[in-house]
């Protein structure tokens, strides 16, 4: 008899913990190298290449991540990534200079991004169709609730000392308790399978540019946001809480935009987003002073507009896809999401450079204003569907694969297959077809071609 969802999320009440002291710890880490590198007077173009760092170690562990996950196991994985992200953000007070830290970013970036995939697939492995929804929503809220918990512990002590490295360090170390000490079997093997860039953009060519744009605001908010606000003269606990009402502005909102999302077509809703933003980014401008004295509730209108972009942009590319597709295409917008993320520190850093602290908001601004005018452009030219051919819109972290199995998206994954048993010859057999090339590969229709595409819930 399957359990009820409260019961299931009492029973991974561990793993939740696990997720919510990661995602503290990288959260706290992330905003404290951006203030610690611009006090230590790195330039700005070095500090956002150490934070750009993060996200190309993230991309290489969407890449290989699940490969050794399957060669080590789910428990030897995590106890080694987060004893060496635990690790490395101690070294971080030891070793204080750009280069370093850069490679450590990127370490940092590696071993997270194995740790959210060991996460994940264990959640999954323990939720049926009845709980997906309930464990997705206790997830999210988990997550973003560590993330925004962590800004705020950036009050705790000064940035100038080794206490919140060490505060940081010690969360990635929890982390591995729950899962050491679990007595839930280890999950199966995780798929590493992801489409082909070229193949994704054919699909639908604005969920591509929508999970760039995606990445590229939240590469510059986490990356060099709080140098942003320090810029402008705030003390560490204004900074704290502009960062948390970023976060928590998203975190309130995503869901009633992600339903209006399923109530006419979606990218209205997208082009609605971007123009948001645009004004967003403008208001500094023309009105500096207020903008300034209320800089947390300008935040929070920025994380409203910027964080529901990337599963705007998933549910979209879904619409156009069949259901084994799902987590192949949710590999390659991770990819996409993580390549763009890491320009997003590097050219926030030299706005910040050049145009002062309202830099920032001009490039939010200016990639909000190139993206709208292509959705534009897509929503008269490209390929219609109908609202009830649309899939129904699941806010997914920008973590790995596997959440999209996850997610209630996986009852559609499901199929009468999965559930027959089958030896380890014919499994073998699979893995081999599953890596040769098809001819068909690229034979996908574009968004523009009359084909239809899925049927949504």
């Amino acid at each position: 008899m399957p359990r009820s969802p409260l019961a299931l999320i009492v029973a991974l009440s561990a793993t939740l913990f696990a997720a919510f002291t990661l995602n503290s710890g990288s959260s706290l880490q992330s905003s404290l190298l951006a203030l610690r590198a611009s006090s230590e007077g790195f330039a700005p173009i070095y500090t956002g290449i150490i934070m750009a760092s993060y996200y190309s170690g993230f991309v290489g562990g969407i890449i290989w991540g699940a490969s050794l996950v399957n060669r080590v196991g789910h428990i030897r994985t995590f106890a080694a990534l987060a004893s060496t992200g635990s690790a490395i953000t101690l070294l971080h007070a030891v070793f204080v200079d750009p280069i370093t830290w850069s490679l450590f970013r990127a370490m940092t970036g590696l071993c997270l991004s194995g740790l959210y995939l060991v996460v994940e697939s264990w959640l999954n492995e323990q939720v049926d169709n009845n709980s997906r929804g309930a464990m997705m929503a206790s997830y999210m809220t988990v997550s973003l609730g560590g993330l925004a918990l962590g800004q705020l512990m950036l009050n705790l002590s000064p940035i100038s000392g080794f206490e919140l490295f060490t505060l940081a360090s010690v969360l990635l170390s929890l982390s591995l308790v729950p899962i050491a000490l679990t007595r839930q079997p280890p999950p199966s093997a995780v798929s590493g399978e992801r489409m082909k860039l070229k193949r994704l953009f054919k699909i639908s060519p604005l969920g591509f540019v929508g999970a760039a744009g995606s990445g590229v605001f939240s590469g510059a908010i986490y990356g060099v946001g709080p140098v942003f606000a320090a810029d402008l003269g705030l003390p560490t606990a204004s900074i704290a809480t502009f960062m948390f009402f970023v976060i928590l502005g998203g975190m309130i909102l995503q869901w009633p935009i992600g339903r209006a999302s399923d109530m006419v077509p979606r990218q209205y809703v997208l082009i609605a987003l971007l123009v948001g933003l645009i004004f967003t980014g403008l208001v500094p401008y023309v009105m500096p002073d207020l903008i300034r004295d209320n800089l947390s509730v300008w935040g929070a209108i920025l994380g409203v507009f910027t964080m529901p972009i990337y599963a705007l942009s998933v549910a979209y590319v879904n619409d156009y896809l069949t259901p084994d597709d799902f987590v192949p295409a949710s590999g390659a917008l991770l990819i996409v999401y993580g390549g763009s993320a890491a320009f997003g520190p590097i050219v926030g850093s030299l706005f910040l450079d050049y145009f002062g602290p309202w830099g920032l908001p001009l490039l939010f601004a200016i990639v909000a204003f190139g993206m709208a005018v292509f959705a534009t452009y897509r929503a008269g030219f490209g390929r219609r569907i109908t609202l009830e051919e649309q899939g129904t819109f699941v806010a997914v972290p920008r973590t790995t694969p596997m959440v999209t199995e996850l997610s209630p998206l996986g009852d559609e994954i499901q199929t009468e297959d999965d559930t027959t048993p089958i030896d380890e010859a014919t499994l073998a057999e699979e893995i081999i077809k599953d890596d040769v090339p098809r001819e068909d590969e690229d034979e996908t229709p574009s968004s523009d071609d009359p084909a239809t595409p899925k049927t949504g819930n």
